[in-house]
């Protein structure tokens, strides 16, 4: 396990390339910054809007921009307006028994800032029942909630015959996965790690019928491709979309973040109070990925405020030691009860997930083999040699 030379992202995310230099792929990207390239961007984005607009469907949308009412769907539907386009929103919304109020709160702000919302919400117990299955067999619960959310905007798109659909950041340029594209292009975005292709066998059983998953489904390429559908990440053509950017111009606009104990990064592992609003056991889940990969949301949202000029690289080593794969209990319980599931198997599960190629065991406690060092630690080692 190794650790980009400029910021904190180690080399276990999946996809993550790493240059020469030792620097992660957004590092690489963030650190190359040209004035030229923007101009580019916003002269190609240009042109899509006005492809769009050209082939605006009969209710007067040409684009679809998927919103869950936080920081990054808030500034991406004004955006959108911005650049003169008429969005239609649509929102994958969690289960009554997780959905925070928090999100739904922020939902109804953007219908109150005039925005047309089309809501998806699957079945309550289908819901869950893929969410088990997912954290069972694969660690991860996320992987059908993200395939459902994303898929709802190519699927809205061409059930309303709307040109555009628009999805947020570009996940190969702002993290590093190995999916994305390296332009504005999001075609291929069901190739990302957590939508597997838009395989949804893991989640099916007697009562998951392929039928009844139909809202998990991401539409065949063929069928976007014939309906000339274009998918593209229109964070990709903002210059400054950033977590702190977002959040501010968010905030401004009525978006509500957390505050008192759900907004204790000793909590929650989250740096920042104004990340995943609208569901709380993607904490959780964070702290699984800490386990299976080495790092959690605190070393994510370091990275971005290192890139960004926030943070020294020092300074955000230490905030990962203090925060980062932090979960309280009461999540994790929350979370058993509603996949029905008894504590001690969620620990069990949990352990098995644990990679042992990156941790080991020391004085009775697990400890990362390899850990991030500060530039101090790392001359008195160079020194100690």
């Amino acid at each position: 396990m190794k650790y980009c030379k400029n910021c904190v992202e180690p080399d276990t995310r999946p996809g993550q390339v790493f240059t020469e230099d030792g620097l992660c792929t957004p590092c690489a990207y963030s650190l190359s910054y040209d004035a030229a390239e923007w101009d580019r961007r916003r002269a190609e984005l240009a042109k899509i809007v006005e492809w769009a607009k050209s082939r605006r469907s009969p209710m007067g949308y040409d684009c679809i921009v998927g919103v869950s009412g936080g920081k990054d769907s808030t500034r991406l539907a004004y955006f959108a307006r911005e650049v003169g386009m008429n969005p239609l929103l649509v929102s994958f919304v969690y289960p009554p028994m997780q959905q925070t109020d928090l999100g739904a709160c922020n939902l109804t702000n953007l219908i109150h800032k005039g925005f047309d919302v089309i809501t998806v919400q699957p079945s309550p117990e289908v819901f869950r029942r893929a969410i088990k299955h997912s954290f069972v067999k694969l660690g991860n619960w996320v992987n059908p909630s993200d395939l459902a959310l994303y898929a709802s905007i190519p699927r809205t798109a061409l059930q309303n015959n709307i040109p555009l659909a628009c999805a947020g950041e570009n996940p190969f340029v702002t993290v590093g996965s190995g999916s994305g594209s390296r332009d504005g292009d999001a075609t291929n975005v069901v190739s990302m790690n957590t939508l597997r292709g838009g395989d949804i066998s893991p989640y099916l059983d007697d009562y998951n019928t392929e039928e009844k998953m139909f809202l998990f489904r991401f539409p065949e390429k063929e069928r976007i491709l014939k309906n000339d559908l274009k998918l593209i990440y229109l964070g990709y053509y903002i210059e400054d979309y950033d977590q702190e950017n977002n959040a501010r111009f968010a905030v401004e606009r009525g978006m509500k973040v957390r505050e008192g104990k759900d907004a204790d990064p000793a909590r929650t592992g989250f740096l920042h109070n104004h990340t995943m609003l609208d569901e709380d056991f993607v904490i959780v889940n964070q702290f699984v990925k800490y386990l299976k990969l080495g790092f959690g949301q605190t070393a994510q949202q370091v990275a971005l405020d290192i890139r960004a000029g926030r943070l020294t690289r020092d300074e955000g080593i230490e905030l990962c030691r203090k925060f980062d794969g932090k979960c309280d209990i009461d999540y994790i319980r929350r979370f058993c009860k509603f996949i029905d599931m008894p504590e001690e198997e969620f620990w069990d599960l949990v352990e098995g997930f644990r990679n042992r190629d990156i941790w080991e065991i020391r004085d009775n406690n697990w400890h990362l083999k390899e850990k991030l060092e500060t530039s101090w630690e790392m001359a008195q080692r160079l020194d100690s040699a």
